[in-house]
C-alpha cells in the first residue's frame, strides 16, 4: 500500500475513532496496525551506537588537534614577545600580522572540522533513518501490517502487535555500522 494510501487510512482511522466511531473502522477495511518503540530502537541500534562512537572518536582527534595547535601557537606567541626588542618596527608589525592571520586560520580550520563532524552525524543520523523506515516497512509487510505507529500515539496495544523487538533485531543484522563520511579538506 503507497505511504499516502497509508497516511490517509491513519487520519480516516483516527477520526473515526475521535468522532466517536460513526466512521470506517480498521476491522471494516482489514487494517492491521502495529507498533513500535522508537526509543528502545535507538538504544539498542548498533548503528547508532556506531555513529556516537564514531562522532565522539572524530571529536576527540579534533580536541588533540587543537591543543597541538594552540600550543604551536602559543610558542610563536612567546617568540614573537622576545623578538620584540630586537626587531625593526616595519619587521614586528609584519609578523605580527602573520601571526593574527595564522590565527585567523586556526580559527576558520576549527570551525569547519566542528561543521563537518556535524555535517557526518547527520548525514549518518539520515542514513539511519531510512535503513530503519525499511526494515519496519519489510517487518510490517512480512507480519501483514498495514500500518506502524510510534508506542506514544497508541492508548492500547497488545503485545502481539509490537514489532518493536523484532525490527531491532532485523536491523541489527542488516545495518550493523553506519559508517561516517568526513570531508577532510
Amino acid at each position: 500500500m503507497p505511504r499516502w494510501k497509508r497516511l490517509g487510512l491513519a487520519l480516516a482511522l483516527a477520526f473515526a475513532c475521535v468522532a466517536g466511531g460513526g466512521g470506517v473502522s480498521a476491522e471494516e477495511h482489514g487494517t492491521r496496525v502495529a507498533i513500535i518503540e522508537m526509543a528502545r530502537i535507538i538504544d539498542q541500534s548498533s548503528a547508532v551506537h556506531s555513529i556516537r562512537a564514531q562522532g565522539e572518536a572524530k571529536r576527540q582527534e579534533f580536541q588533540v588537534f587543537n591543543r597541538q595547535e594552540a600550543e604551536r601557537l602559543g610558542a610563536v606567541r612567546d617568540e614573537l614577545e622576545r623578538q620584540q626588542t630586537l626587531l625593526a618596527p616595519a619587521a614586528l608589525e609584519e609578523r605580527q600580522r602573520q601571526f593574527n592571520a595564522e590565527l585567523q586560520e586556526a580559527d576558520r580550520q576549527a570551525k569547519a572540522r566542528v561543521d563537518g563532524l556535524q555535517r557526518a552525524i547527520q548525514m549518518g543520523e539520515l542514513r539511519f533513518r531510512e535503513a530503519l523506515d525499511t526494515v519496519v516497512a519489510e517487518v510490517a509487510e512480512g507480519r501483514g501490517f498495514d500500518l506502524v505507529l510510534p508506542v506514544q500515539e497508541a492508548l492500547f496495544a497488545a503485545a502481539e502487535f509490537d514489532l518493536t523487538d523484532l525490527v531491532i533485531e532485523r536491523l541489527n543484522e542488516a545495518y550493523p555500522e553506519i559508517e561516517l563520511t568526513f570531508d577532510e579538506s
